[in-house]
Formats: structure tokens, C-alpha cells, sequence
């Protein structure tokens, strides 16, 4: 999958350097030319370009069989992807991070391996809050009555896959409830960032704030692992007894993953045998599932900014890879 996974954006045409499909009820295309002799990349559009064959590649992350329903559910806002069968099927959360909206792909690939999942919106989209400083945690304990609860959901709990800040929300799920027998946290934080996290209005967990003048700028952009208090206390996800995976790049240039070590070692003896910790060398913040470019550097909307997720081309392939095998098996280990 070398085609995919070492593309790079075009300098100066390609806007946004996240190459996803935001519509998943339709594939990702890609034209394939087959060129005369080398061409640099400056002359592919001189006339005396000479293409042998052409074809198009299309990438799907929903089967066709997968059924995707808009979720409006009391205050609830997001997707839900349900796989063809009679089902019960295990049950999923999927959420993502502060850049906020709502992801669809990993939830309609999720759906595809016989998963019924959720893919949860929590700020900035449709009606829900513009600022994580207004989201109550009540919203997620929500989401998974409601997910656990559905008829196409077997009721022996469910999972919870969370990338970045859905990691961490992840994390706090499992001290939280113990509905959740499954935390996958990728790149998330094992404390809480940004904002303090209320639930009915009061204050549940502490937040830690980035600390703007300890931004490190480079010409791709800023790092703000050094930015981070590394001191709070982290969240014992561990609690209720979740079997927890916790995939972390040793790239990522917004936070030290070294302090995913910090976890392993608050974590009471008798209960790290819970707990899969894996660290990705040369590896970003975006592990995302496989075959996809990395993607370096992107506009992060809280902060105002351009920051560095890091990670480098074919280290950070091998570890899409290795980590989407890791998900699938502990799900299907666990939940199904």
C-alpha cells in the first residue's frame, strides 16, 4: 500500500493536508496513470507528457451491507453504523478529538467487521457547544446508557475507541461507568486537557492547560509538547476493571508519550495486567487506520494554530497497521 501511505500533499493546491473521506456512503477515488519514462513532478502537466494507462482505485470504509443512521437522540448527535444481520453485534463508541465535528471513517470501518458503532459528535456541530469548556460529562455517560441499551447491542457492555481527546474521554468513561468493558486511547493525554470537565454543572475532573509562551515554533509548525504539565494526577481508567489499550507515537510533537509510562506506574500492580501499553517509534500523533499518508502538520482550531502531529512516512505506516490489528483484536476479544 506504498501508493497511499507515501503521498504527499500537492505544495500550494492541496488545502487541507488530512487526506480522509469525510463521506463514507462513498469511496475515496484515486486516478492512476502510468507515465513514459520518469517525469518530474514540475513537468506532469507539460503537453509532451506521454500517459501509457489510466485507471481509477476506489476506497471504500463502509461495506455496502452497513446501514449508517443519523443519531438525534435527546441531546445525543452523531452516526450510528449497523452491520448487516440479525444481530446482537458487540457495541462501539468511536470518538475523536479538539478539532471537534463529527468522524465518521473509523466507525463505518468499525461497522464493517461486525461492530455496531457509534460514532459520538460531543462540540462544534449541529446544536451541541462550540467550546469544550460547555460539554458535560453526563453527555458521554448518555452515550453509552444509550449505546449499551439498544436491541442490535448484545448487553454484555461495550467498547470505547477514543483518538486524541477522545482518548481521554475514553479514559474517564472507564473510571466512570462499568458498562465499559474496553478502552482503546489513541494519543490521548492520560490526564485531561484544555478545560476542566463538569458533569451536572459541577467540576468532575481537573483540566490542564497548554501554556502558550512554552510553544516551540518551527517552519512546519508549532510543538507543544513543552507546553504541557506533565504533574496532575492521571485517571485511573482502570477503576471498573476495562481491558485498556493505550497507543502512543514517539513522534507525536503535541505531548511527551513518555507520560504514558507515568500511567502504567499510578496504576495499582493487581490491575496492570489490564492494561497493553504500545509505543510507536517514529510515529506521530495521528494513528489512524491503515494505509493512509501521515500527516505532519495541521491547523488546530483551539489553540489558533498550525501544530506539529509529527511522524515520518514509513514508520508511521507500520504503525497504522499495527495498531488497527491491536483494535480489532481486543474488541473481538473482549466484546464480541
Amino acid at each position: 500500500m506504498g501508493l497511499f501511505w507515501s503521498m504527499n500533499p500537492v505544495p500550494g493546491v492541496s488545502l487541507k493536508p488530512l487526506l480522509r473521506q469525510a463521506d463514507v456512503t462513498t469511496p475515496l477515488v484515486f486516478r492512476l496513470s502510468v507515465m513514459n519514462d520518469h517525469i518530474p513532478f514540475a513537468d506532469l502537466q507539460l503537453p509532451s507528457s506521454v500517459v501509457l494507462a489510466t485507471g481509477e482505485l476506489q476506497r471504500w470504509y463502509k461495506h455496502e451491507t452497513v446501514r449508517r443512521v443519523e443519531v438525534r437522540e435527546g441531546s445525543l448527535r452523531g452516526t450510528l453504523f449497523l452491520p448487516a444481520g440479525k444481530g446482537p453485534f458487540p457495541g462501539v463508541l468511536d470518538m475523536f478529538g479538539s478539532t471537534g465535528g463529527l468522524v465518521e471513517f473509523r466507525a463505518a470501518l468499525l461497522a464493517s467487521r461486525g461492530f455496531v458503532s457509534f460514532a459520538l459528535a460531543y462540540f462544534r456541530y449541529d446544536d451541541l457547544p462550540s467550546s469544550l469548556a460547555d460539554v458535560d460529562f453526563d453527555y458521554f455517560l448518555d452515550a453509552v446508557d444509550w449505546l449499551s441499551s439498544h436491541p442490535s447491542v448484545h448487553g454484555e457492555g461495550i467498547g470505547v475507541v477514543g483518538g486524541s481527546k477522545g482518548g481521554e474521554l475514553a479514559f474517564l468513561l472507564g473510571m466512570a461507568t462499568d458498562k465499559v468493558k474496553v478502552l482503546v486511547n489513541i494519543s490521548g493525554l492520560p490526564v485531561y486537557s484544555f478545560e476542566d470537565v463538569k458533569k451536572s454543572g459541577e467540576i468532575y475532573w481537573k483540566g490542564v492547560s497548554v501554556d502558550i509562551t512554552k510553544l516551540k515554533h518551527t517552519d512546519e509548525g508549532f510543538y507543544t509538547r513543552d507546553a504541557v504539565p506533565y504533574d496532575s494526577e492521571v485517571i485511573p481508567a482502570w477503576k471498573n476493571n476495562a481491558q485498556i489499550l493505550y497507543l502512543v507515537g514517539d513522534d507525536d510533537g503535541l505531548w511527551k508519550t513518555d507520560h504514558a509510562n507515568t500511567f502504567m506506574e499510578s496504576c495499582p500492580k493487581e490491575k496492570r495486567k489490564t492494561i497493553e501499553l504500545v509505543s510507536y517509534p517514529g510515529t506521530g500523533h495521528l494513528i489512524e487506520p491503515p494505509y493512509m499518508p501521515v500527516n505532519r502538520a495541521q491547523y488546530h482550531p483551539l489553540l489558533g494554530k498550525t501544530v506539529v502531529m509529527g511522524g515520518h512516512h514509513q514508520a508511521h505506516a507500520a504503525a497504522q497497521e499495527d495498531a488497527w490489528r491491536r483494535i480489532l483484536n481486543i474488541l473481538q476479544k473482549h466484546i464480541s
